[in-house]
């Protein structure tokens, strides 16, 4: 009886877990696509989701012992989830239309944040409330420890419905669906287990069945992939809009102004058919430096102008690497055969393959590397800008090769914030190239070489390499040449260039940070200078923060015997979250970008979640007398754990010993996030346990308890999230985060003495 009274709640908890992380990611990518990616972005609605998840949690903890019934509750707010989850996606959509900007706009920091907070409220809320409410259920129910118990429950299930959740979408609904579809999807599962909460069927129930029949009716008859398209459109407004569609990559749209065609990824511009310039300037400079390419290799956007240009060369092979193969099939569906033909000529060679991953294992040598990518604005895009990327292309470089790529620059003056971006860009050239050149202007092109004397500025030679070619271009020839490569304007750039900059590495990307600092000079924001404070402060001195949080730990625990645990869950909340981005990182610069295995990653982590609350629960119910050692020992190992985090990039970092160990490589990166999942997800019910047992006298219910540590959790992994994302692991690099986290851990591990922190325990 007891379990198919506890049945509907632990239903109710998996469900809660899974819309949690698939709401999530929809709203992050619908988010970035109105934001335009950028690395602030993302930090911002990841951090404004979890502070809305921890207002939610702790409001309905303080709310609980007003409401008359749990389950009732519970009910109202998943058959809510159900209409604001897809109104969200919808009011996301129509942000630019809200805000009165063109499409294209950039929006700034400021604009970005109070959207991002104002637009996640609702949902985020409403899961956070939902879960407390799950709490209260078991508290209403059961005594003493049992209640507890069950909190425990309510956080397993809760974790192994967004382990599932993530391995769903990544395999599954991202694959099939749009975003539109999986929104009311997971509304009308909210919705369906809604039904399953009043007392009796009535008129409420009723109700909700005929949302979820209409629902269902509605996706079959195509109805909502109409609303879908509409709602695209108006994204679009103003714009002759070809076609949109998600892949699993983010958001790819077409748009036509004309005869011209231009591509989008995430909102980012990232090709123009007819933008000539642009593909000469990024093709022609790199192949008429080299005296006579024969092998290139193009990474990313060749469609837009590129590979024709490099086809215009006697060449014998151009390998071509597009990530996202459905940049490839749109182009072929909506663009005009004369862009597309050209994947056609026997001399190209089209992999959909990370292109960091095949340069390291490739057995291939080329003439001419070209990296077509944008701006390094996120860290993802930096691996292909750092000093080990530039190590692993001169590999694959024959002797006299170029590697070539192209970054936002100015024509006529190049401000302070530029300058910082291309000095980090060239210093980190230099430490692997011989040579390196730079040929300025709104776009500027560095050229590098490990062999001295291949690169010139001479523009004859360049001229007559052009003739005897045969290459026909519209900007790049004689005329042009000469002026492009003015004395004047080569040693303003050499000038500019002259000092050196910050190494941009796997471990310490911190050209992303200077490109995000250049995106906001576009604004009136205070953004700039502080980073260019925060840049200045010595990575030592934020070790006084560790020290900060044991004086103020030591502080409250005179004022409340359970401070150092309600501290330690916030900072293991803040732990974790950069446990997730190091581990994430780590994979993407080892191994390469693959969505899918990225979503596995976050899956192990919850699966550890998972295995850990079901471990402490086991505590709970069969050692209570063991709860305080056993949380004590969970927070050393979370003071030793980011240890062994940099000796990946140590062991790993070597392609050959990753070949040659590839299935150990595959089980410690299955294994690192499992053990970071399996101590939060230990310490959480334990704590709450413990809080409750201190306070039990005080009458405070576990409802509370709970809605108070998942709250001052979630806060936690907020901060981490800004500070780590934007500025931690770019300024200090990876190692210095990881031995910070353990400086703050440990300061808290000690505050955890003396022994007894209740008689109870």
């Amino acid at each position: 009886m007891k379990k198919n009274r506890d049945l509907p709640i632990v239903i109710s908890a998996f469900v809660l877990g899974l819309t949690s992380l698939i709401g999530q990611i929809l709203l992050l990518r619908e988010l970035v696509t109105v934001f335009y990616g950028n690395e602030m972005a993302y930090a911002v609605i990841l951090a404004s989701w979890l502070f809305w998840i921890a207002v939610g949690s702790y409001v309905a903890g303080s709310l609980s012992p007003f409401i008359k019934s749990s389950v009732q509750a519970i009910g109202i707010l998943q058959a809510a989830v159900y209409l604001i989850l897809p109104a969200t996606i919808v009011l996301s959509r129509h942000i630019n239309e809200f805000m009165r900007l063109q499409t294209g706009e950039i929006i700034g920091i400021i604009p970005m944040s109070v959207l991002s907070f104002v637009l996640l409220a609702p949902l985020a809320m409403l899961l956070g409330g939902s879960y407390t409410m799950a709490c209260l259920f078991f508290d209403e129910q059961e005594k003493g420890e049992a209640k507890t118990y069950g909190i425990g429950t309510v956080y397993f299930w809760e974790s192994t419905g967004a382990a599932v959740g993530g391995l769903a979408f990544s395999f599954i609904l991202v694959r099939l669906f749009p975003a539109l579809h999986i929104a009311f999807f997971m509304g009308a599962v909210n919705l369906a287990v809604a039904m399953a909460f009043p007392k009796r069927p009535g008129w409420l129930f009723v109700s909700k069945m005929i949302l979820v029949l209409a629902t269902v009716i509605m996706l079959l008859s195509g109805l909502i992939g109409k609303i879908d398209q509409w709602t695209r459109k108006r994204q679009w407004r103003g714009l002759d809009l070809v076609a949109v569609t998600d892949s699993i990559y983010g958001n790819i749209a077409i748009i036509k102004t004309g005869e011209e065609y231009s591509l989008y990824e995430n909102g980012l511009f990232s090709f123009a058919t007819r933008d000539d310039l642009s593909s000469e300037e990024s093709v022609h400079f790199p192949l008429l430096e080299h005296p006579g390419p024969r092998q290139v290799l193009l990474v990313g956007n060749g469609i837009g102008g590129s590979l024709r240009e490099i086809l215009k060369h006697p060449l014998t092979r151009v390998d071509y690497v597009e990530l996202d193969p459905k940049i490839i099939d749109m182009s072929k569906e909506y663009l005009p055969d004369k862009y597309t033909k050209l994947l056609e000529d026997g001399r190209v060679r089209v992999f959909h393959a990370d292109a960091r991953w095949l340069v390291k294992q490739t057995p291939e040598e080329y003439d001419v590397v070209i990296i077509n990518l944008s701006d390094p604005y996120t860290a993802l895009i930096n691996r292909y800008y750092t000093q080990e990327f530039f190590q692993e292309a001169r590999r694959i470089l024959k002797s006299g090769g170029i590697l070539a790529l192209s970054v936002s620059s100015s024509e006529n003056y190049i401000n302070e914030e530029t300058r910082a971006f291309l000095r980090s860009i060239h210093t980190t050239l230099k430490s692997i190239f011989a040579d390196v050149k730079s040929v300025p202007g709104n776009t500027n092109i560095f050229m590098a070489c490990g062999q001295s004397g291949v690169l010139t500025y001479d523009h004859q030679v360049l001229t007559d390499r052009l003739k005897a070619r045969g290459v026909q271009t519209k900007y790049v020839r004689e005329y042009y040449l000469p002026d492009k490569l003015s004395p004047d304007r080569l040693q303003y750039i050499e000038n500019v260039l002259s000092e050196e900059g910050a190494l941009n590495t796997d471990i310490r990307p911190i050209a992303y940070l200077y490109d995000i600092v250049l995106w906001s000079t576009h604004f009136n924001t205070g953004f700039k200078a502080l980073v260019a404070k925060v840049q200045y402060l010595k990575f030592r001195y934020l070790f006084l923060v560790a020290l900060l949080v044991f004086l103020g730990g030591w502080a409250f625990r005179k004022v409340s015997g359970t401070a150092p645990v309600s501290l330690s869950i916030v900072t293991t909340g803040f732990s974790e979250i950069v446990f997730q981005l190091v581990v994430i990182l780590a994979f993407q610069t080892l191994y390469g970008y693959a969505y899918y295995k990225i979503g596995l990653i976050i899956a192990s982590f919850m699966a550890g979640l998972c295995l850990g609350a079901l471990t402490a629960r086991h505590f709970i119910s069969k050692k209570p007398d063991a709860i305080l050692r056993a949380y004590k020992i969970a927070q050393l190992a979370i003071v030793l754990y980011p240890a062994v985090l940099p000796l990946v990039f140590v062991v790993f970092r070597d392609i050959s010993v990753t070949q040659k160990m590839v299935g150990v490589f595959a089980t410690v990166f299955a294994t690192l996030p499992a053990i970071a999942g399996f101590i939060g997800g230990f310490q959480y019910p334990l704590a709450a346990h413990i809080l409750h047992s201190f306070h039990s006298k005080k009458e405070r219910s576990a409802t509370k308890s709970a809605g108070f540590l998942y709250a001052v959790d979630v806060l936690g992994a907020t901060v981490g999230a800004l500070l780590t994302g934007i500025f931690f692991i770019p300024l200090y690099g990876i190692f210095a985060v990881a031995f910070l986290c353990m400086a703050i851990n440990g300061a808290v591990f000690l505050l955890l003495y003396p022994a007894k922190l209740s008689p109870d325990l």
